[in-house]
């Protein structure tokens, strides 16, 4: 068997190699189109570099399928890296196509996008330059209006103001014409025209035509005013009688009020009341019988037939929201207030009577004057805590109460009542002092007598008081009350305590006595928080904290602690001759107890 030479198959083998190699070499591997060589000749599937599929084993598989052609590894690592020169070359050729471009791109686009500015520019500026040349003409066009319709609204206020004009000289002229003619009642409606047109011309007081005008004006309202004042006057004799026209009488009223307003309403009813007033000074004079607390009476009397002749003759001269009768009652309380506080300043034998009395007549008499003029108490909408009501008139306007407009010149004089409360209690005191205690047959009795009739009493003077006075007096009333109860404790419940002795023959009575003295003593000490309760809810908001029964109510414990002790002594005193005679029993000597 023959071996033919390795020389030839090597070179074979390497011939090969270098084929493929320079196969791959000469044609860019991974280019569409481009087949690879394997080392026998045989042609192998396309390999494409830049698939994404490519496999680097599989790539090499392909350029060296066996052992004899790895001889060509360098050629082929020559090859590749050729190719890679080239292909490296190509990207950057690429890239740097891509940049040009893309730069020539960019500036196309800037160039486009300033000339699309610069004709966005040119647009908005000719809009502006439109604009203003229309805001022009429109400026030009309002001007035009405006000024017209200035023309038009100084054309229409001047024919107003001289309408007006013309209006006011002709109601000035009629009303010295109404005066002339005494036409009150024409002239208070014709001089509220001119009030309502002359407030039209108030700017224009340096125009001498038109201050000339207001002066004749305020002179004709004057001399109205004067004459309608007048008129009233001579409807009225010296006695306060009417004797002229009560119609007439009435349109001057209405007249001088037309002309200057309120003041010479007060005016009028100022007249009026000192007119009627003056009969009243002259019949209660101060040193007077008839004008004494005992017959105060006799004053309200006086002024209901005063109030009744003026409903019945007077009323239709005055117009009836002036409240002339409501005036006139105010002004009789001022002076009644000033005579009665003069009268009892220079008395000094005052009676609680005479006082309580007239006081109680005084109340009575604003009462009916709250009534009869329809002035109410309330207390404000929404402020349930508010202990001062407000007072109104019967259609809601604020009001001045008659409540203390003459009872407050008793004030100072209530110390009397309190002085005559005072002695009037102590006397009480001194009877129960003097009677003995005695036990009624009735079980239900279980306290003095005499301490329900004291506290009657402070009840029915409490009551008494509170329609007088809600301020000191009342808090002085209190302190009366506690000093009373504290000698009551002293001088009525611990004076009668009996002693009890073992020779005593009423020893059981006398025990029945300290018990019922315990009971009484106890019952005032619970009355007394009642009373001071009731006595707080009736005086005035700024007395409440002056008002304490602390002195009495330590007084009646104080008499409770000793009514026991004597209790308790007593109790030992009837047992003491039974215990002494225990003592003496031979204990000793007995069988059976």
């Amino acid at each position: 068997m023959s071996t033919a030479p390795p020389t030839r198959s090597s070179a074979s083998r390497s011939s090969a190699s270098r084929s493929t190699a320079t196969t791959n070499t000469s044609t860019p591997s991974g280019v569409k189109g481009t087949r690879t060589t394997g080392p026998a000749g045989t042609s192998s599937p396309t390999v494409q570099l830049d698939s994404a599929e490519f496999a680097t084993g599989h790539y090499v598989d392909r350029l060296f399928p066996d052992d004899a052609s790895l001889e060509g590894v360098d050629v082929a690592a020559e090859n590749l890296r050729r190719r890679l020169q080239v292909v490296t070359q190509d990207i950057r050729q690429l890239l740097r196509a891509q940049s040009n471009d893309n730069n020539k791109q960019q500036a196309q686009s800037l160039e486009a996008t300033k000339a699309a500015i610069g004709e966005l520019y040119t647009r908005i500026s000719e809009m502006k330059a439109k604009a203003r040349t229309s805001e022009r003409m429109v400026l030009d066009i309002t001007q035009d209006i405006k000024s017209l319709d200035s023309a038009k609204r100084n054309l229409t206020h001047t024919t107003t103001t001289m309408k007006r004009l013309q209006m006011l000289i002709g109601a000035v002229g009629q009303l010295r014409r109404l005066k002339e003619q005494s036409k009150y009642y024409e002239a208070s409606q014709l001089l509220l025209a001119i009030g309502g047109l002359r407030e039209g011309f108030a700017g224009f007081g340096r125009v001498r035509q038109i201050a000339a005008l207001h002066d004749s004006a305020d002179g004709l309202q004057r001399g109205l005013a004067s004459q309608a004042f007048q008129e009233v006057e001579r409807g009225f004799d010296s006695q306060g009688m009417l004797v002229g026209d009560a119609r007439v009488m009435r349109d001057a009223c209405l007249c001088a009020q037309a002309s200057l307003g309120d003041e010479q309403r007060d005016k009028f009813v100022a007249f009026y009341c000192d007119l009627q007033l003056r009969a009243y000074s002259a019949i209660f004079q101060i040193n007077d019988d008839v004008s004494q607390l005992e017959n105060i009476s006799r004053r309200y009397a006086w002024l209901r037939r005063i109030l009744r002749n003026y409903s019945d003759d007077h009323a239709a001269v005055f117009p009836e929201q002036w409240r002339v009768g409501e005036a006139l009652s105010r002004r009789f309380s001022e002076a009644t207030r000033d005579q009665l506080g003069e009268i009892m300043a220079t008395r000094e034998d005052i009676s609680v009577e005479h006082l309580m009395s007239a006081l109680a007549d005084t109340l009575a008499f604003e009462a009916q004057c709250n009534k009869k003029f329809a002035i109410v108490a309330k207390s404000p909408a929404g402020d349930q805590s508010s202990s001062e009501p407000h007072v109104y008139e019967d259609n809601g306007e604020p009001a001045v109460t008659f409540t203390g407009a003459i009872s407050c010149a008793f004030e100072p004089y209530m110390s009397i009542f309190i002085r005559g409360e005072r002695v009037k209690f102590d006397e009480m005191i001194r009877k129960f002092q003097r009677e003995p205690v005695s036990i009624d047959n009735d079980p239900s009795l279980s306290v003095l007598a005499s301490s329900t009739d004291l506290l009657y009493q402070f009840r029915e003077s409490l009551r008494q008081c509170a329609s007088l006075s809600t301020g000191q007096p009342m808090v002085d009333l209190s302190q009366v009350f506690s000093q009373c109860l504290c000698n009551y404790a002293r001088d009525v419940l611990v004076h009668k305590l009996p002693r009890i002795t073992s020779s005593s023959t009423t020893a059981l009575d006398d025990l029945k006595n300290i018990c019922l003295i315990v009971n009484t003593a106890d019952y005032c000490a619970s009355v007394v928080g009642q009373l001071e309760q009731k006595v707080v809810e009736k005086v005035g908001g700024e007395f409440k904290d002056k008002v304490s029964f602390t002195a009495c109510r330590d007084a009646l414990l104080t008499s409770i602690n000793t009514s026991i002790r004597a209790l308790v002594a007593g109790v030992e005193t009837m047992c003491e001759p039974a215990f002494a005679a225990l003592t003496q029993v031979p204990w000793q000597s007995l069988q059976m107890v």
